[in-house]
């Protein structure tokens, strides 16, 4: 059952799994925090907006042109989006601040699960240099001692902090545990908690940090406001 509450005339509602989204594109964080993405129907392309991917579609481009509030045409470009959200699934943009903020490392991921901290996880890539070596084998030729870039792509855990927005890097590679100087952090809000997780020992804090990451979710509900 959802929680009706009041915020400055608007109607607000505890969030649950079963929260309605409003479907649409997410220029800023605010707009997700709203529940007010540009609605679908504002979106301008030449794509069949029934199709249930029609926003996958549309963001396969550089930028995508949209109708304001006022009925101005605007453009932004898609690695500024903060995200959108297709079928009552929100995704968030994640990546265009790697190496050179190359557009082409910005992508869209779906929060796993939505909350005063959520989940997600994203592939980050960037641009390392490399220089030659002697130990890269036979054939190895002082002439061409040059640097090289490459790009690197990893897997990432992240977590939304929805008080502030910040996303919060959890763990690169494979979940497993989520660091304890990560918990104390989160658990700053809910003193309770972090008095409970402070007193365990060093391996029940790593065994249980996810735990108490659940738990201050479920403390500390957050709120949507509906139409």
């Amino acid at each position: 059952m959802l929680l009706p509450l009041f915020a400055s005339g608007q109607r607000m509602v505890e969030y649950r799994p079963d929260f309605k989204f409003n479907d649409g594109i997410y220029i800023s964080f605010e707009d997700f925090k709203n529940n007010n993405p540009i609605p679908v129907t504002h979106v301008i392309s030449n794509y069949d907006i029934r199709e249930s991917d029609y926003l996958e579609q549309v963001l396969m481009h550089d930028s995508v042109n949209y109708f304001d509030n006022l009925y101005e045409e605007r453009k932004v470009a898609t690695h500024e989006l903060w995200g959108f959200c297709q079928r009552n699934r929100a995704f968030i943009g994640f990546g265009a601040e790697g190496s050179f903020n190359n557009p082409e490392f910005f992508d869209f991921y779906p929060l796993v699960s939505i909350g005063a901290i959520s989940f997600f996880t994203a592939f980050e890539s960037y641009y390392r240099t490399i220089g030659p070596s002697p130990m890269m084998g036979v054939g190895y030729d002082p002439m061409f001692d040059s640097q090289m870039t490459v790009t690197e792509t990893e897997q990432v855990q992240l977590l939304l902090a929805f008080k502030t927005g910040k996303i919060l890097l959890a763990k690169r590679g494979e979940l497993g545990y989520i660091p304890t100087e990560l918990v104390f952090h989160i658990l700053q809000d809910d003193p309770v908690l972090l008095e409970q997780f402070r007193v365990l020992s060093g391996r029940e804090q790593k065994q249980k940090g996810m735990f108490y990451i659940h738990e201050f979710n479920a403390r500390n509900p957050i709120f949507f406001p509906v139409n």
